[in-house]
């Protein structure tokens, strides 16, 4: 894995509830992992916990969310893998972060002014790593089966019929999906 992170590590999932971080959830709890889920909600928070987030943070409710994370870790995570899509999740990723910290860049936010936010110098001073991955290895790719194979990595994900598509896109518009949208075509 990219981020080089090892069993026991924390790592921060900004995003835990939505269509990819409850995928990267699993798979870094299967990794050994502590993980901490960050998305908004009681049913992101109802998901995560029951994929064995190890504590969750509801941005909704917690005013100061780095504050929460470096209570939790101690001294920062190892890791904070953004799947979360948008600058918020960007900016506060570098101040989640411990010495010698990972900050996965997954989730894509739309282009404009999206920023990794935090000033050089605490990239310096904490050295921090930023890492793209657009694609994961081969090697990465047989060890996703695997864990799947073995019932540890399962898509969580709500129906719909397709006559029903309007209705999904504005629950997802909404932070309203606990996992991932699926339309069913043939329905």
């Amino acid at each position: 894995m990219e981020s080089q992170l090892k069993a026991g590590d924390w790592a921060v999932f900004p995003g835990a509830g939505g269509g990819v971080g409850h995928m990267g959830v699993q798979l870094a709890k299967a990794m050994g992992f502590r993980v901490i889920g960050v998305d908004g909600g009681d049913e992101k928070r109802a998901l995560c916990e029951k994929l064995g987030c190890e504590a969750f943070v509801d941005f909704t409710k917690v005013k100061d969310v780095t504050a929460e994370i470096m209570k939790i870790t101690g001294s920062g995570a190892q890791g904070v893998f953004v799947t979360a899509g948008n600058a918020t999740a960007y900016a506060s990723a570098p101040g989640m972060l411990g010495i010698g910290g990972k900050l996965m860049c997954i989730g894509l936010p739309p282009a404009g002014d999206c920023i990794v936010g935090a000033h050089p110098t605490e990239f310096v001073v904490k050295n921090l790593h930023v890492i793209g991955t657009k694609v994961g290895s081969m090697r990465d790719t047989d060890a996703a089966l695997d864990f799947a194979a073995r019932g540890l990595l399962k898509p969580i994900y709500e129906k719909f019929p397709l006559k029903d598509l309007p209705l999904a896109v504005e629950k997802l518009r909404a932070g309203k999906v606990a996992g991932r949208c699926v339309v069913d075509f043939n329905s």
